[in-house]
């Protein structure tokens, strides 16, 4: 039950949170918060929806209680979280100049967008191949 936890925060943040370098995995996170703090949410935060902003505000608010490794961890967790969900967001502007040179053709659908671009055409930018990376689609 305690690694369901924050598997679940993490689809939530995913959907509803705001571009950097080596972003970590929303499962790498999860499981790090999992591992970290699992017991440290049970115990601290009962009945706290498990949204981001929320849980760092209860796991900070109880810090005096909370486990030196969930202190040492979930920190870093939820930065990475906030990183991988700006990434995502960042794509799109990040690509648009590319999605029109080389991908005119596809649907103007996401999927098919990032399939296209995923191909990798001869003379993509660096920042679009940086933006795909960095969201976690390669």
């Amino acid at each position: 039950m305690i690694q369901l936890r924050p598997i679940a925060l993490v689809l939530l943040m995913a959907t509803t949170s705001p571009a950097f370098a080596e972003t970590m995995s929303f499962e790498s996170a999860a499981a790090m918060l999992g591992e970290s703090c699992g017991k440290d949410i049970d115990a601290n935060c009962f009945g706290v929806n498990f949204d981001a902003p929320r849980l760092k505000e209860c796991l900070t608010r109880n810090q005096d209680t909370v486990s030196p490794q969930c202190r040492a961890d979930y920190g870093r967790a939820f930065d990475a979280i906030q990183k991988r969900v700006a990434a995502r967001a960042a794509f799109a502007k990040m690509c648009e100049r590319d999605q029109k040179k080389y991908c005119a053709d596809a649907q103007n659908v996401f999927v098919d967008v990032l399939a296209c671009l995923l191909k990798g055409p001869r003379g993509m930018t660096l920042n679009c191949n940086k933006a795909i990376s960095e969201a976690g689609y390669r």
